[in-house]
């Protein structure tokens, strides 16, 4: 009986390659009679990159960068296809998981670090950047990774702009000194917001990030100010784009002052894949994820790889934290079965989630081997 396994990250727990162990060690301790085919899935937020190396041949090269609070650090890159690609994980440069929680303010960093990422590898011959958008730690329209890239901010004063996040203090913008045009740019992201708004970068996203409601206003009118003097020099608007909401904003500046081209996340990791041809045959499969609730429904990864393991008539199971009640009706159309970590706490299950997720497969694998013989 072909199994396939393919969850993605745990959010603030474990990577969609630690579930995926996590599942394949539960179901062969109680049978071996299984085929099990681990495909860990990514979305473009935390753990993209290591998912990428794992179905692309390449080099991870190191790089001594500044983090979201202007401290050193080492991050990594990815460089494939001969050198010529590099693979990016926003959230390894620029992200929220680089910042303890009592320190979390968006208005006090940028991206720069991911821009010093992009240009190491430019540096090495790179001539397509893929970016993983998910995971930021900032709201700062990519002002962070345009200031690595040679774009000039300044005040009104004419003062250089280059510290944290100045959105709000941005009055001119001299790009003269950037010129990327034999760059492909490629961001991947999971979600439609666009830009502004109560459905954009700032309301949505920047309580998640450390904002309060007066850090999210600011945030919100820093975006717009830049959005309007961006639209002076380049005849394009951000505020128009699907998707430029993501990663604070940074999706929809890069796509008016680099071109960038903007995926969806888990669509680009599937054809990577090869994930609708490896699934043929298989009558289970299971993902999961931390929590399935209404934006699965929008789109998340676990959703994606059961739609598409549905129009193969493998039946879908998703091992999960937990789930909001309030959609359970609509997941069931996709989800044959959810399992659940019952009423362990948030707290618990974040440090237990590979425990927990061994106890639940090890429990399924009883079902799937009854199942198997009932469908004979």
């Amino acid at each position: 009986m072909k199994i396939i396994i393919s969850p993605n990250s745990f959010k603030e727990s474990i990577s969609s390659i630690e579930a995926a162990d996590s599942i394949v060690k539960g179901l062969k301790k109680n049978s071996y009679n299984f085929e099990l085919l681990s495909l860990p899935i990514a979305d473009g937020g935390d753990g993209s990159l290591d998912v990428f190396m794992r179905y692309v041949d390449g080099k991870k090269i190191n790089k001594t960068i500044f983090d979201p609070l202007g401290n050193k650090i080492t991050s990594q890159y990815f460089l494939f296809d001969k050198g010529k690609s590099a693979f990016i994980e926003l959230a390894n440069s620029s992200g929220l998981k680089l910042i303890k929680k009592s320190k979390r303010n968006p208005l006090l960093y940028n991206s720069y670090g991911t821009g010093e990422l992009i240009l190491s590898a430019i540096g090495r011959g790179a001539k397509k950047i893929i970016i993983a958008l998910g995971g930021s730690a900032t709201v700062d329209g990519g002002i962070g990774i345009l200031l690595a890239l040679g774009t000039k901010f300044y005040d009104a004063k004419y003062n250089s702009l280059k510290q944290g996040n100045f959105l709000n203090n941005i009055d001119k913008i001299e790009t003269d000194k950037m010129d990327y045009s034999d760059i492909e740019f490629i961001l991947l992201a999971d979600v439609d917001n666009k830009l502004l708004g109560k459905d954009g970068a700032s309301f949505v996203f920047g309580s998640q990030k450390g904002a309060t409601k007066n850090q999210i206003k600011k945030l919100e009118r820093g975006l717009n100010n830049f959005s309007i003097i961006s639209r002076k020099i380049i005849d394009k608007n951000p505020e128009y784009v699907q998707g430029g909401g993501a990663a604070g904003g940074i999706a929809a500046f890069l796509k008016i002052y680099l071109n960038a081209k903007i995926y969806k996340g888990t669509d680009y990791f599937l054809d990577i894949m090869q994930f609708e041809k490896k699934i043929k045959n298989a009558k289970f499969l299971i993902t999961g994820e931390g929590k399935l609730d209404s934006q699965t429904l929008y789109g998340k990864a676990p959703f994606v790889v059961a739609k598409k393991a549905k129009l193969n008539n493998i039946m879908t199971i998703a091992i999960v934290a937990s789930v909001d009640e309030n959609v359970y009706s609509d997941l069931n159309k996709v989800f044959d079965l959810i399992i659940t970590f019952e009423k362990e706490d948030k707290k618990y299950s974040i440090l237990n989630a590979e425990k927990l997720i061994f106890k639940k497969s090890y429990k399924l694998a009883k079902i799937l081997k009854l199942s198997d013989k009932l469908l004979l």
